[in-house]
């Protein structure tokens, strides 16, 4: 495989796209670095021993590398051509995601970092490049075993334990080149508003040269409308109202998982009459909001049907292998009956909330944990929430935050008002952020009074004791699930939704694994055990949807409704009509 062998090729960020870029996925020279030396010594003379397929992790199977080992220290190094002409404005390089600390270097000039193991970053580095000939990218990631980082499912040490799995390290989301003119689009912001029949354009430039902003908009080969204006400041805000006839008669513009339909959004920044970018992005008119203790979608009433999702693959860890098995997650999902997903404690590739958008699919978006309580790990959680959503506001797929699961990373919540601040600040940030999506604040026990959703995780529950279990559930919120309070101390439910947002986690007895309840003999008890333990679930008049305990097997942990190569444990027509 040489350099210009593609993989993972396709548009990386499809929320985001520009037509003129270049993958830069596929063989680089790779470098452990245990001992952290190659950094003082010389960044140009690293000994590269190895090559490593990008964009998969050094443990992964698919990076060709394959290494169980710990290294923390890791760097990568590849060249690549630019023509004359890419020359003539910005070449920006973008990282989809490095794990953790992403340091870059361009023709040995040091261009800058990027802390955060989930989230984008991009350089401008066309004043450091030359048309013809090679050009050298170099990154060194870090990482380590902290437990004040958002790190999520990956464990904080070389043995994988109950639920955690085998860290990542380095770079795992693709990796790319952007050519623009010397100004472009930085930012666009779509929100829809389904009860005034708009929607609202938040653009920015790069700077505030004379430009003027261009957005046509479409769906399918029809065209919707125009809109045009000159920004100052570099910024622009514009409101598009649907007329009548194109839009909201027979709700046709509505997005669902039902019906799933998208508005693309062409904006062009022009310059004297002559374009300088232009990025494709799309959107639906979505709403969701609660009233009472009731959720709903474009203000019909929800009943969310949820699968949990930690988005691991047996050949890529965290990176799918292909575009494809992303797409066929979302419609093994589907097939099952599911509605939704929970990517529990992982910002996804963009890809996969494109294929949510575009195949129907309802997703919560988590934020990893950290798992101690300090000031950086209060400062990280917080700036990885903010980039979340900057990128992925305009998927209408995503109906919902969880900034904090069962605890994780505010170990004290129960009772220590510190750590309740921290949560309130962190929903009303995310708030600040995002106005039009739910918030589940600590989603699974221990809640505080600011949140939009009461989120119960109960795997004790059962076909057998279900019923009398949640006979009076206002009472079962004022005690404890699994020997964990539903609500911190000295907080009452407050009439919000309730959800029983973890549940289930079976296994077979012929999985060697780890799984949450007690092993099954096989499919057909398995079955049995599924159709009477969600039909108890439905059972519970109170309760505003579920999120069943797992997709697939990960690793050491077998109870997934799929093996790890997504093979199903029942066929999916049965789990249809159980889930369904």
């Amino acid at each position: 495989m040489n350099h210009e062998t593609i993989v993972r090729g396709e548009v990386p960020n499809p929320a985001f796209a520009r037509r003129n870029w270049r993958s830069l996925n596929g063989v680089w020279s790779f470098a452990f670095d245990p001992e952290n030396l190659f950094e003082k010594r010389d960044v140009n003379a690293v000994p590269y021993s190895e090559k490593i397929t990008v964009p998969f992790c050094y443990r992964a199977e698919l990076s060709g590398v394959a290494a169980d080992v710990d290294c923390h220290n890791v760097w990568y190094e590849r060249c690549f051509e630019i023509r004359p002409e890419e020359l003539a404005g910005s070449v920006l390089l973008h990282f989809g995601a490095v794990d953790y600390t992403a340091k870059v270097w361009v023709n040995g000039v040091y261009v800058g970092r990027h802390d955060g193991g989930h989230t984008p970053f991009y350089f401008d580095i066309a004043h450091l490049l030359h048309a013809g000939g090679d050009n050298r990218i170099t990154v060194k990631a870090e990482d380590s075993f902290s437990m004040e980082v958002p790190r999520g499912k990956q464990m904080w040490g070389a043995k994988n334990e109950l639920c955690w799995y085998t860290n990542t390290v380095g770079i795992w989301q693709s990796v790319w080149l952007e050519f623009t003119g010397k100004n472009y689009l930085t930012h666009i912001r779509i929100t829809s508003d389904i009860d005034r029949n708009q929607a609202h354009f938040e653009i920015r430039a790069r700077d505030d040269s004379a430009i003027t902003v261009q957005a046509i908009l479409s769906v399918g080969e029809n065209r919707l409308g125009q809109m045009e204006i000159t920004p100052a400041d570099g910024r622009c805000d514009l409101i598009y109202t649907f007329s009548e006839h194109a839009a909201m008669a027979c709700l046709d513009l509505y997005w669902s998982p039902e019906r799933p339909v998208l508005i693309s959004a062409r904006i062009r920044l022009l310059q004297d009459g002559t374009e300088v970018d232009c990025v494709d992005t799309y959107f639906g008119m979505r709403k969701i909001h609660r009233e009472g203790d009731r959720i709903f979608l474009n203000n019909q009433l929800l009943y969310q049907r949820l699968v949990l999702d930690q988005g691991y693959w047996p050949d890529g860890m965290m990176t799918a292998p292909s575009d494809d098995a992303i797409r066929r997650d979302i419609e093994l999902t589907k097939a099952m009956g599911f509605n939704g997903a929970r990517k529990h404690q992982k910002i996804e590739d963009p890809r996969y909330y494109y294929w949510a958008d575009r195949l129907g699919l309802l997703v919560w978006g988590e934020l990893p944990s950290a798992y101690e309580f300090t000031w950086r790990s209060r400062s990280r959680l917080e700036t990885e929430m903010h980039a979340f959503i900057e990128r992925d506001f305009n998927h209408p797929c995503i109906v919902q935050w969880v900034p904090i699961n069962e605890s994780w990373g505010v170990p004290q919540v129960a009772d220590n008002q510190q750590q309740r601040d921290f949560l309130r600040g962190l929903y009303y940030s995310v708030k600040a952020d995002d106005p039009t999506r739910l918030v589940s604040s600590n989603d699974g026990w221990e809640q505080i009074e600011i949140t939009d959703l009461c989120g119960i995780h109960d795997y004790a529950v059962n076909p057998d004791n279900c019923a009398r279990r949640y006979e009076d559930i206002y009472e079962l919120m004022r005690s404890s699930v699994n020997c964990r309070p539903v609500y911190a101390r000295g907080v009452e439910y407050n009439g919000i939704p309730i959800m029983l947002t973890e549940m289930g986690g079976v296994s077979l007895r012929q999985s060697a694994g780890w799984g949450y309840s007690d092993k099954l003999g096989d499919s057909d008890e398995m079955v049995d055990y599924l159709r009477r333990l969600m039909a108890a679930v439905r059972g519970i008049k109170e309760i505003r949807g579920f999120c069943y305990t797992q997709l697939t097997d990960v690793m050491h942990e077998t109870n997934g409704l799929l093996t790890p190569d997504r093979e199903p444990r029942v066929p999916l027509e049965v789990l249809r009509s159980i889930f369904g």
